[in-house]
């Protein structure tokens, strides 16, 4: 998304509206695949040399659980303020590479199906949230 910061009125704030591909986000990796368009709604307000922009992003994206490894799809909303100085910007400012990197930076450590996800057994690899295993080893998701 490319904001325009020289048609932007001073202390006026202006509304944008874009929808990506996930391809245009470059968000996917081995453990998560979005489906779908990436939906960016913007609020941008232009004030002493300064662009501040509040952004929704909202997606849908199919995960990997860490425990299980069973495919998930989970809905992405996230709200983010990014401010940019105008003093070297030109004439436009693209959003989307901050945008996706603030996405990066809030994924969870370990994606997970559900919180009290048990996980796989070690050893005999069952899955501990179908069934229980008769192998001796615990494991902290077992007990």
């Amino acid at each position: 998304m490319k904001i325009d910061v020289l048609r932007l009125k001073e202390d006026k704030t202006e509304h944008f509206q874009e929808s990506l591909t996930p391809a245009e986000f470059d968000l996917d990796n081995s453990e998560v695949k979005y489906k779908g368009n990436i939906c960016l709604s913007t609020d941008a307000t232009k004030e002493k040399q300064m662009l501040f922009t509040k952004t929704h992003f909202t997606a849908t994206a199919e995960f990997i659980c860490s425990r299980c490894l069973k495919e998930y799809v989970s809905k992405i909303e996230r709200d983010f303020n990014i401010d940019y100085p105008l003093v070297e910007a030109g004439q436009f400012i693209d959003v989307t590479k901050n945008i996706r990197e603030e996405i990066i930076l809030d994924y969870p450590i370990k994606f997970l199906c559900k919180p009290d996800c048990r996980g796989l057994c070690p050893k005999c690899g069952k899955d501990l949230n179908k069934e229980k295993c008769n192998c001796q080893m615990k494991t902290q998701f077992t007990e």
